[in-house]
């Protein structure tokens, strides 16, 4: 016959825990403050001195308060709920989806973690489905109150009816084009100054002749702003010299820059935009494939994810957006809805050349796995 051990729930130690959870949270006891003794504690909820501690180190646990021997113990000078953002993922990494653009984030979130005032812990494969485990990791931060606030890699289609978006006080952003759902704030990447810079660059190189390998999906809006660019710069495209390859499929853009270049040099393309960096490894080889000089026959600007650049064995000017200037303006839209703000607003990313972006320079780090943190 087995005995089985039956233990009550730690009620008096979730009330210790909720009492001066609150008090930090509500700035009754500030970054810094001196907690009450242990003795008093006891005292307050008339409970042992083991129930007091074991809610002393579930806080410290949190990072809520820290102990600081016979000093005492103290709320934290950054406490989770004012410095710990989650920067979350739909997809993990390797899997069909995952786009390079993450990877730069999730190593970015990496390195801010061991220099900023502030943190961000990634959360992967994060889809809706109740049983995924940072999923639940995620819900359990957001219910303790130990997240300032939530980074979505992506508009989170999948999480419509969960905490995570349902949670009236919570700060969030996604990353997607525009707000259109009052419950996000959008930070987007400006896709209109990654064409005008491309675009003024063949112009300034003496270049005419465009072509264009990206992905799919490019709006009307895009292919509007895209030929009045180019008429207005002097530069002409024609039909087939502009394709959309899946990131998933993306081998298929070595052929596709091979044939472009098949031409007599009069009928191909002088200047080329590679708009995504997953498809930037393809193109490389299929213009060498094809024995194009490049520069010399036709200039390229590729798309980059600073610091996180794809290497090429050609000389290709970069153009992109910087990782640790999307995530610091995602944290200060977040900020700004914890101190007040409204949450219907849209940041935008500009583009930049290699050149322009913070601390980079003639080299970039070349593209890797992101940086898995303990959550």
């Amino acid at each position: 016959m087995t005995t089985r051990l039956i233990t009550r729930p730690p009620v008096k130690q979730d009330g210790i825990v909720d009492e001066l959870r609150r008090s930090i949270l509500s700035r009754q006891l500030a970054p810094g403050a001196r907690l009450p003794t242990r003795t008093e504690l006891q005292e307050r909820f008339a409970v042992s001195s083991v129930t007091v501690q074991r809610a002393l180190d579930r806080l410290i646990g949190d990072g809520f308060v820290v102990a600081r021997g016979r000093q005492g113990t103290f709320v934290a000078d950054r406490p989770p709920h004012a410095s710990r953002y989650a920067l979350v993922f739909p997809l993990a990494p390797g899997a069909p989806g995952w786009v390079r653009f993450w990877t730069a984030l999730g190593n970015e979130a990496l390195a801010a973690r061991r220099t900023d005032s502030w943190s961000i812990s990634s959360f992967y494969d994060v889809d809706g489905r109740p049983d995924a485990p940072d999923y639940r990791n995620l819900i359990g931060q957001v219910r303790d109150h130990r997240l300032a606030g939530l980074i979505f890699a992506a508009h989170p289609f999948n999480l419509g009816h969960t905490p995570l978006l349902d949670d009236p006080e919570l700060p969030r952003i996604a990353i997607m084009d525009a707000a259109g759902d009052q419950r996000l704030a959008a930070l987007s990447l400006s896709a209109g100054s990654f064409l005008a810079k491309a675009l003024d660059h063949f112009q300034a190189c003496g270049r005419r002749r465009f072509a264009l390998i990206g992905v799919p999906g490019h709006t009307g809006a895009f292919q509007k702003e895209l030929h009045a660019g180019l008429a207005a710069r002097g530069l002409v495209t024609r039909p087939y010299w502009l394709h959309g390859v899946s990131p998933t499929a993306a081998q298929g853009a070595r052929q596709i820059a091979h044939l472009l270049m098949a031409a007599a040099p009069a009928d191909r393309p002088d200047a080329l935009l590679v708009s995504d960096d997953n498809l930037v490894e393809h193109v490389t080889a299929g213009l060498v494939a094809a024995g194009v000089a490049v520069p010399d026959d036709l200039e390229v600007v590729a798309h980059c994810n600073f610091p996180w650049a794809v290497p090429s064995v050609l000389p290709m000017r970069r153009l992109g957006y910087d990782a640790r200037e999307v995530l610091r303006a995602c944290v200060d839209a977040i900020d700004r809805q914890r101190h007040g703000g409204t949450r219907q607003q849209t940041v935008e990313v500009a583009a930049r050349f290699e050149e322009e972006v913070e601390g980079e320079g003639p080299e970039v780090r070349k593209s890797g796995s992101p940086g898995v943190l303990p959550r």
